[in-house]
């Protein structure tokens, strides 16, 4: 070890910076109107990294724009039965809010006349519509998310009209415990078709509370209430599932009216992957588990209701409103891989790529070698049964000029995956460098190490280092684990 070379500019080294690019393969067709998938660029780079790919059915309108006041049609083209279709939508708040990923204003919100959110109606076999409220500031952009669950959920009623003012009472008959319980309901109206505006509850004015709540979840009943004003909710549809065990349960936590709670989760990927049910429970008996007021309701001057925001890589917030009465407790579960009621979704015929990576994306340090046959790598862990590898990248400072890496996929074992080829880094500054794998069209499963080797005797190029929270996952080659630090290496995976 004695021609390693370390520039240290902290105290400590803790990791180095490579990251892998992954793409998920897709197995349906859809396309979107307008603008293109789009995903989020993280909030800070990581330094090195591996993309894969994983089979995928469904579609989604990645992260686009639609203007305050305004609706907009997305082509989903996925041609079944719109009533077998989960929709999700989500916000993403860019600006001086902070609320960054947030389903703040779900359905739409009042507030002191002005009104926030967004909503999504009219879906069909073919298209769906989001409308952005007048006076939104919350969903700068917004992502629509429809998909074929696969298997169903286990009960969904019929859709059943449902007057002002009345409370329908659904028997699912599932039994166990109504906790693994994940509640969705629709509505159906001449004016919107199938929406979730006014989801939870949406007031106008103090004479027109639109919209409808599901709430008094039994082992074997479920009800939905409906509000009195203009028809939203002419027909409602609700649907009972006991999913698969979640990748991150909360369980039922406070918090406390008026505040918000950090929950963290410490999954460790791109939160654009994550599959999130907020659920609330009061300690009226009559109200049970519920969605009353989801989003946010502004009643009668009153907020209430409880919302996530600021969904990031380990973390994610609650907010509960200072007047809110049904969300007594809370339970907060996301799932990340597929199963029942989530897959991985596709865009014409492609998969969008998601970046895993086991630093913080900030290199405090760097490190090289002075030694052939030395180098780098991380160990990554696909995010569901198989991926396409598609890219690596590194970071790296490429001071110099002319010094080759030689790239290398390992497999669990650490046998070549692919035969190692040499590459040269263009010289300048640190930064990333992006290696194309996608011709070799291979699949990873399970564990697998990206990273490279240096083909020459010299020290150049250095490699990030990140020195804080090592996730275990980084070694030298010759193989030697690297306990207390993460290289800059990642991976991206094709998925939206």
């Amino acid at each position: 070890m004695n021609d390693r070379k370390a520039s240290i500019w902290i105290a400590v080294v803790v990791g180095l910076a490579l990251v892998a690019l992954l793409l998920l393969a897709s197995s349906a067709t859809a396309s979107p109107s307008g603008p293109g998938p789009v995903l989020p660029d993280p909030a800070t780079p990581n330094t090195c990294a591996a993309r894969i790919a994983q089979t995928a059915s469904g579609w989604s309108s990645g992260w686009i724009t639609i203007m305050p006041g305004t609706a907009e049609t997305l082509t989903h083209d996925l041609g079944g039965d719109p009533d077998d279709y989960a929709v999700e939508l989500w916000f993403m708040d860019t600006d001086e809010g902070g609320y960054g990923i947030n389903t703040q204003a779900y359905g739409g919100l009042d507030a002191g006349g002005s009104y926030y959110g967004a909503a999504w109606q009219h879906l069909t076999s073919n298209t769906i519509q989001v409308i952005r409220f007048t006076d939104d500031t919350l969903a700068d952009q917004i992502r629509v998310r429809v998909w074929t669950p696969d298997p169903l959920p286990n009960y969904c009623s019929d859709w059943t009209p449902i007057v002002p003012e009345q409370t329908l009472v659904f028997t699912h008959s599932l039994g166990g415990d109504v906790d693994d319980y994940v509640v969705g309901m629709a509505f159906s109206s001449t004016a919107r078709g199938i929406n979730n505006f006014a989801y939870g509850g949406l007031e106008f004015n103090p004479s027109d509370y639109r919209g409808a709540y599901w709430h008094g979840v039994t082992s074997s009943t479920v009800r939905v209430f409906r509000y009195p004003g203009v028809l939203i909710a002419a027909q409602v549809r609700v649907c009972v599932t006991r999913p698969d065990p979640p990748d991150y349960d909360s369980g039922w936590v406070t918090v406390t009216q008026g505040t918000t709670r950090t929950l963290t989760h410490n999954l460790g990927i791109n939160p654009n992957l994550y599959l999130v049910r907020l659920h609330s429970k009061s300690d009226d008996s009559s109200f049970g588990i519920n969605n009353v007021c989801a989003g946010g309701m502004d009643d009668m001057g009153n907020p209430k209701g409880v919302n996530w925001e600021n969904s990031a890589a380990n973390t994610i917030n609650v907010f509960r409103r200072s007047q809110d009465e049904h969300a007594d407790q809370v339970r907060l579960r996301i799932w990340v891989r597929g199963h029942k009621i989530y897959l991985p979704l596709v865009l014409n015929n492609h998969a969008t790529e998601i970046e895993l990576a086991y630093d913080d994306g900030t290199a405090e340090s760097e490190q090289s070698y002075n030694a052939l046959d030395s180098g780098f790598a991380v160990r990554f862990t696909t995010p569901g049964a198989s991926a396409q590898l598609v890219r690596a990248r590194y970071y790296l400072n490429t001071a110099a000029s002319d010094h080759p890496i030689q790239v290398h996929v390992w497999d669990a074992n650490r046998s070549d995956l692919i035969t190692p080829f040499t590459v040269t880094p263009p010289m300048g500054g640190a930064g990333w460098f992006n290696v194309d794998l996608s011709s070799y069209n291979l699949t990873v499963s399970g564990d697998f190490y990206v990273g490279f080797l240096y083909s020459e005797q010299h020290s150049d190029p250095s490699l990030g280092v990140d020195t804080l929270e090592p996730d275990r996952r980084s070694y030298e080659v010759p193989w030697i684990e690297m306990t207390g630090l993460d290289f800059n290496l990642g991976q991206m995976t094709h998925q939206v």
